[in-house]
């Protein structure tokens, strides 16, 4: 299989899991979740700009460590309301 087509289908899954189900998961705020694809896609197409493919290892990181900053304040946001 080509390794182009395999880094692509990885980051697809990629995105259908944090994106979808760890960002609804915690009920993230339609505005949060857009900043975060935005995010991923950027880094996405910098990394394949620079390096001619997706190379998981740079790209991973960036979205994940936002992601997870962005549902501990949308929880610490809604904790804050009760």
């Amino acid at each position: 299989m080509d390794p182009f087509l395999i880094q692509f289908l990885a980051l697809s899954l990629y995105v259908i899991f944090v994106g979808f189900c760890f960002c609804d998961g915690f009920g993230l705020h339609i505005s949060r979740k857009l900043v975060w694809f935005a995010v991923f896609l950027l880094t996405s197409a910098y990394i394949l700009k620079i390096r001619n493919e997706f190379d998981l290892a740079l790209i991973i990181p960036i979205p994940t460590i936002l992601a997870i900053a962005l549902c501990a304040y949308e929880k610490m946001r809604a904790k804050n309301r009760l």
